[in-house]
């Protein structure tokens, strides 16, 4: 394990960052340490500014406490930049996967970070043996060939530069160097598949087939670069609807069955679902598009493909309807509504709205519209109909917030905002809301 053969591989997968800044997610555990320490010291070579970040989840208790002041006290040693970020909200929402919701609320709060900080990329520690272990467990879950392409190298921000590297020749590598890191009991516990993969399963078939976690890498990256260029030609043949919105189905109707599978599996990479659809639900949305029965599917998590004669509609999970909340700050909303109001700067949201500052001492709420209701003010006689007119998907428009105060509504993202509060030249305050799952 060398800096050179590290700097090399970087610069082969990632042109595009070199001389960028980075930001580096650092655990604390051995695999992000020694990313941190190899960037660091092959930065000079490739031109890359360093940033990193530690997510507290408060799953641990003191633990975790002390993980997140040990990645802080080694960052103010190695010189380099470190934010310690919270997951406000551990518990995650009824019937969802918890490791899926901390996954997901992870990379969200590493996201704008990277935003806020203007990084290029969110570099993550994933190994090989991490990626043999993920083939190996989709491979168990009957997962198809997208869910077998495993761990991404490239996806959105993030970025893997580890991939081709050993979970043990980094440890070697931090050793020859005196260097420490952290461990975390729950990697050991093998009540968890992953950690039983890792401990009982790996090493049995290691033992009679030594570079079989080289080759179910090797079969991942191939699968993915596969569904990559799949991905590509489907789109140009058939397109994807967006949330909460629909496509033409006679394109869909005219591919053959293995590629319409094949297009399914594509649109459901880009939801958070926790596993790609089952080969039933695959054979029910062929059987929706081809015979129109059903009627609509679940691909996993209430996210539900439904046809409405030739159009093929997207529609995310229905959010539960809330009454007033405080609008002080940032706060998360029911149903995974995240809403601010005079935060500075403001996280990146679908919905931005400019307003009078005075709205701020006229203790403001958020809360749900309610059924039937219109905004005479604006001349809406209906605002769930007026949320439909801006694309609103339909689980979402009884639910929608809107920001009120004193009987006023001030507020509708989507719709507007009431003429007597928009700013106007004046101290301003800045209102934001982030859609559940980032529908952009």
């Amino acid at each position: 394990m060398t800096t050179q053969r590290f700097a090399a591989e970087f610069r082969a997968h990632f042109p595009d960052l070199l001389g960028r800044r980075v930001l580096v997610a650092l655990s604390g555990g051995a695999d992000s340490v020694a990313l941190l320490h190899l960037l660091r010291e092959a930065a000079p070579q490739l031109g890359l500014s360093l940033h990193a970040a530690h997510v507290h989840h408060h799953l641990r208790g003191e633990e975790a406490d002390a993980d997140a002041a040990w990645c802080v006290q080694l960052c103010s040693a190695l010189g380099i930049g470190l934010r310690v970020l919270h997951v406000d909200h551990p518990d995650p929402p009824r019937g969802t996967s918890p490791e899926a919701w901390w996954r997901r609320e992870r990379y969200r709060l590493l996201r704008l970070e990277a935003c806020a900080g203007h990084c290029a990329a969110v570099l993550t520690a994933h190994t090989l043996d991490d990626q043999a272990e993920t083939v190996l467990l989709k491979l168990l879950a009957g997962a198809g060939p997208r869910g077998v392409a495993g761990i991404r190298r490239r996806g959105h921000l993030a970025a893997r530069p580890l991939l081709n590297f050993r979970r043990a020749e980094l440890r070697s590598f931090l050793a020859a160097r005196g260097l420490h890191w952290r461990e975390d009991a729950t990697n050991r516990d093998t009540q968890r598949p992953r950690a039983w993969v890792r401990c009982h399963l790996l090493p049995l078939l290691e033992a009679h087939f030594p570079r079989v976690s080289e080759h179910l890498a090797s079969l991942a990256e191939a699968l993915a670069r596969d569904d990559e260029m799949l991905g590509e030609l489907l789109a140009q043949r058939a397109h994807y609807p967006p949330v909460g919105g629909a496509v033409d189905i006679s394109p869909l109707r005219q591919l053959p069955a293995a590629l319409l599978v094949r297009w399914t599996l594509q649109l459901a990479s880009r939801l958070p679902l926790r596993e790609p659809p089952s080969r039933v639900q695959l054979a029910l949305v062929s059987a929706m598009i081809h015979g129109g029965q059903p009627a609509a599917v679940d691909l996993g998590g209430r996210w539900v493909l439904r046809r409405q004669g030739k159009r093929l509609h997207l529609l995310p999970p229905p959010c539960p309807p809330f009454g007033a909340r405080d609008a002080g700050g940032a706060v998360t909303l029911p149903g995974g509504w995240r809403a601010t109001l005079g935060v500075s700067p403001p996280p990146p949201a679908e919905h931005v709205a400019q307003l009078d500052a005075a709205v701020v001492g006229m203790h403001p709420t958020w809360r749900s519209v309610r059924a039937g209701e219109g905004w005479p003010e604006q001349g809406v006689r209906s605002l769930v109909r007026a949320l439909a007119a801006a694309g609103v998907p339909a689980p979402w428009r009884t639910a929608w917030p809107l920001l009120e105060a004193g009987g006023s509504i001030i507020w509708v993202p989507a719709v507007g905002v009431a003429a007597r509060w928009a700013a106007t030249g004046g101290e301003s305050v800045t209102a934001t809301l982030e859609e559940p799952w980032q529908r952009r």
